[in-house]
């Protein structure tokens, strides 16, 4: 289903607006808030439309990182620079979930502002370097830094390249979308994910709950996953899926909003006991 019947089957108002960075940020539903940080290729609601139905429950925020959707284009994919207007994006406070290489970005933004963060959920993240030395890792960044220094130059071939290495199962169209061609082209000034060092101190030091999940399907992602769940202490679910396992749907949204709620519990002050023996019959 596209993007748009999704949203048409839904009654929820869709805010369009203009966020830090000047980024496009599209926004729906009510209730505690979550931050979606997407990955590589497409940008915004268009990267969780499987999350849409969790607007009854909660306020989904959906930024186009710089260069993707209706935002400006930096020139280039950069988690660092990144990292900042995600940070401001998150306000007073809120859920952030990243997928991919929006997984590296949400934990820079994290480690910025840990004091905004509910919680962290790193769905199939991109971070090879917390796994250097495992067999996946390792051949990922072999092949990848091949394809990085020596990219095609027709577009359509960089996409099917990287994608041949990340999930060979996945379908590509042909013709390439605009989207995508665009995020090729950009290729040659990428920060690449693997030059990501994680913020491993601050996260841990955030006291916000992390969640790694990944589809159990690629070597590469369970080595990166597990690596996280083990240096930052994070929870590890595995829903079976292709690299965007939010697309799994129901599946995955069950996973993201038990550990929402078990989030918010752990957040929500408690009396202390004398106080509660003072209003006791």
């Amino acid at each position: 289903m596209h993007l748009q019947e999704n949203l048409m089957s839904t009654t929820l108002e869709v805010l369009e607006r203009r966020g830090p960075g000047d980024m496009h940020v599209a926004e729906l539903g009510t209730g505690p808030r979550v931050v979606f940080v997407h990955g590589g290729g497409a940008g915004g609601l268009a990267s969780w439309q499987a999350q849409l139905p969790l607007a009854a429950r909660w306020r989904l925020v959906a930024p186009s990182r710089p260069g993707y959707g209706a935002s400006p284009s930096d020139a280039g994919e950069d988690f660092l620079a990144h990292a900042g207007p995600i940070a401001e994006l998150l306000g007073s406070g809120a859920h952030v979930v990243g997928h991919s290489y929006g997984a590296v970005v949400a934990m820079f933004a994290a480690a910025q502002r840990p004091e905004a963060v509910s919680s962290l959920t790193l769905v199939e993240a991109a971070s090879s370097a917390i796994a250097r030395g495992k067999p996946g890792v390792d051949d990922y960044e072999r092949r990848m830094g091949e394809l990085a220094r020596n990219p095609p130059a027709d577009l359509d071939e960089r996409v099917r390249g990287v994608f041949a290495i990340l999930d060979p199962t996945v379908p590509l169209p042909s013709p390439m979308p605009p989207p995508l061609r665009a995020w090729a082209a950009r290729m040659s000034s990428f920060r690449w994910p693997w030059e990501a060092e994680v913020p491993i101190a601050a996260l841990r030091a955030g006291g916000f709950p992390i969640l790694a999940i990944s589809g159990g399907e690629r070597r590469l992602y369970e080595e990166i996953s597990d690596g996280l769940a083990e240096k930052l202490g994070a929870e590890r679910r595995i829903v079976p899926g292709s690299h965007a396992v939010q697309a799994a749907g129901a599946p995955f949204n069950d996973v993201l909003e038990a550990f929402w709620q078990r989030a918010e519990l752990r957040a929500r002050p408690t009396r202390p006991l004398a106080a509660a023996a003072e209003v006791a019959p």
